[in-house]
Parts: structure tokens; sequence; C-alpha cells
């Protein structure tokens, strides 16, 4: 391969890359059972998620790739698509928060506000100091220091326990 192909190959990756720049496929988790993920590669850099089921959102936990919507979440990721999540507020409470933390996926509610999962066995205001405003999952083991309570209230976090 000579140096002017490898240009022109590079400049049309470059070229790919600019053009799906800033556009987001939204697709609901049902439709994501059936969407063609390449395609949306092509033209999107972002997809989000709205509609998950608890459902889903286990069988995105126990990364069961035999679901093809789970199948199609991965790979979405792998094709460097970012990932969003629109969580209904009903089910936060009964998420398998351990499974899901560790995912590269961003999660907010229907509304579009943050939702940020927290694993660790002390929530402190030093773990609310970025954050402002939405929800804050925890455990149900959390133990919830009164600063951090108080800071969740004055930064409009709401917060949720796990069930």
């Amino acid at each position: 391969m000579t140096d002017e192909q490898m240009q022109l190959i590079v400049g049309l990756i470059v070229a790919r890359l600019q053009a799906r720049r800033g556009n987001t496929a939204t697709l609901s988790a049902e439709a994501l059972r059936h969407a063609p993920v390449q395609e949306l590669a092509m033209a999107h850099d972002a997809l989000h998620i709205v509609q998950a089921t608890l459902q889903f959102l286990h069988q995105l936990a126990e990364g069961k790739c035999d679901d093809s919507a789970v199948a199609n979440l991965f790979e979405a990721l792998s094709l460097g698509m970012a990932v969003s999540i629109a969580l209904p507020v009903q089910i936060l409470a009964h998420l398998p928060l351990r499974a899901l933390t560790p995912l590269p996926c961003c999660w907010c509610d229907p509304q579009g506000n943050k939702v940020a999962l927290h694993l660790k066995n002390v929530l402190s205001y030093r773990d609310l100091r970025a954050l402002h405003g939405g929800w804050l999952v925890t455990s149900r083991r959390t133990v919830i220091t009164a600063l951090a309570r108080e800071a969740a209230l004055a930064q409009h976090i709401q917060l949720v326990k796990q069930e």
C-alpha cells in the first residue's frame, strides 16, 4: 500500500467520524433487538435507549448475549458508540446495582436527569461534590452520613436505597 492510498483511507475514516459526531440514535429497548447496529454506528456516535425494562436491565447485568437487545448494546459499545440508558424512576430501587455499575454506560431518568449508581459502603459529602440534581442509587447497606443527606437536599439529589 502506498502512502497516497494510506492517506486516502485515513482521510475517509476521519470524514466518516466527523460526519457522525454529535448524532444520537434513540431507540426503545425493544427496538434495539432488531436494530442494524453497524449501520447505526456509521451515522451516529451515541445511542440513547429509552423504555428500559427491569427484565432488560437484569439481562444486561448478567451479560446475556443470547438476548439480541443486550448483544446489540454490547456491539454498539464495541463500535465506539457512547451509550446512555433512560431508567424509569419506579425501578431505581430494584436495579442490579453491583452488575450495572461497572458498565461503560451513562444513566438518566426519562426527563434526562442524571442517575448515579453508588456501590460503596458509606456515602459521604465527598461522593456528592460533583453531582448536581438527579438521582443517586445506593445499596440498602450503604450508610449515608448526615452531611451527605444535607448536601443531597441542597443539591437537589434524590437518594434511592435498594430494596
